[in-house]
Parts: C-alpha cells; structure tokens; sequence
C-alpha cells in the first residue's frame, strides 16, 4: 500500500523552495504537491481553487499563512484531509492595528518598494539569531522578489480578511502538529498553545533555536518533528 500522498503549503512570499530539503527527505518515498498560492485576494478562494487541486485524500501541512490556508481547506473538507500540521501559524482573525500595518505596506509596494518591504519590515523579526541568518535572509528574499509585487497585494488583502478559525480547529478529529520555532516573533509559541486547546489530543513540537522559518532554520528538528507527525494515529 502506498503512503499517504502530502500537500505542503508555504507560507507568505514563499514558494516550494523553502520545503526542499523535506520533498527530498522526509517525504522521498511519498507523492508530494506545493501549490502555488498567487491566485486570489481571499483565503477561502485560495483553499477552494487548492482543494481542486489535490488528491482525494492526503496529509496537509501548511506554514504560516499556508497555515491559515489549510485550516480552511480542512474546515472545507476535512473528509479530505488525513492529518494535519499547523507551521508558525495563527488561527485568529487579523488584528485591526496588524490591517492598517498591512495596508500601509501594500501602499508602499504600488510604489515599487517590494525589496524594502521585505527588507526592513518583514525579514528582521522573521529568524532566530544565528550564524546562518544573514543567508537565510537572503533566501527569504529571492522568493519574495521571484513571486513579485502582485502576489504580496493578493496575499496580503487575504490576509487581513482571513476569518477566524476557532469553531473548525475544535472540530478537528485528526492527528494533529502543531510545529514552531521557540522565538518566532510572528506566530509566537502561544498561539500554538492556543490551538492546542482546542485541539486536546494535538502534539506539540516547539523547535530550540528557531523563529519563524523552522524549515531552514533548523531542518533536521524540523524533519524529526515532520516525521512524528507522519507515523501519529
């Protein structure tokens, strides 16, 4: 019997790129899909249009606002959905104060600033201070400026009128991870434990070492955590 087919969902301004080295591990000997996440200004047209996309049944991971995504997908179908990983992730409704922040850099984005956006408010509070940060920034950076100016207003507008997920993560009835770096500044680990009170029987994995990219940051408690979640019942 083969295993599982997986979805994998990045996160804002990333694409597959920043899940490559798990494609080539952890799910080798797995059909693995990322979809693309440029196509709507709404989070539940954007889960709908990947929905149509997937398999009939597959494990779902999403980061960040991948995140957001896949539990709308899951609250779409979750007889769809096998298993689910939650990644530096929030199930909450945009703050009103977080809106007019994002308003204000997707006004600076239509003046052609992108690569500043990205490079002074976003990047600084996405990594854990290590040696490799300078680097990884940097790769942050090459996806958001290959995925352009258009996806970062779509994005960001489906962001800010993302609906409240509250009522679907107490229904969740599936194995659950729910997966963050201990000093993400973005998604902060009490938001994880938020989540993990409405869903009781979630596993946690709270990554050392770690903000917000978990995946690149540290990839080998990363894969270990991706591999826990595979083998949960």
């Amino acid at each position: 019997m083969n295993p599982e087919p997986i979805v994998l969902i990045p996160g804002h301004m990333c694409d597959h790129r920043v899940f490559q080295d798990q494609v080539k591990g952890v799910f080798n000997d797995r059909d693995v899909s990322i979809p693309v996440i440029t196509c709507s200004e709404s989070i539940t047209d954007i889960a709908e249009m990947t929905l149509a996309s997937c398999p009939s049944t597959f494990g779902l991971a999403g980061h960040s606002m991948g995140g957001i995504i896949a539990m709308e997908m899951y609250r779409l179908a979750p007889d769809r959905i096998s298993r689910l990983a939650l990644i530096s992730t929030n199930h909450k409704p945009e703050k009103p104060e977080t809106a007019r922040q994002r308003e204000a850099r997707i006004d600076s984005v239509k003046k052609g600033n992108l690569r500043e956006v990205i490079r002074d408010e976003m990047k600084p509070a996405y990594l854990h201070d290590g040696p490799y940060k300078n680097l990884f920034l940097k790769f942050i950076m090459v996806m958001a400026l290959d995925l352009g100016a258009s996806v970062f207003i779509k994005q960001s507008r489906a962001l800010i009128s993302r609906p409240d997920q509250t009522a679907t993560l107490s229904q969740v009835n599936v194995p659950v991870a729910l997966i963050f770096g201990e000093e993400d500044q973005l998604c902060p680990p009490e938001y994880h434990f938020a989540m993990k009170n409405l869903i009781p029987h979630a596993e946690i994995f709270a990554i050392s070492e770690s903000g917000h990219m978990t995946m690149i940051e540290q990839p080998s408690k990363f894969d270990n955590a991706l591999k826990e979640w595979i083998s949960l019942q």
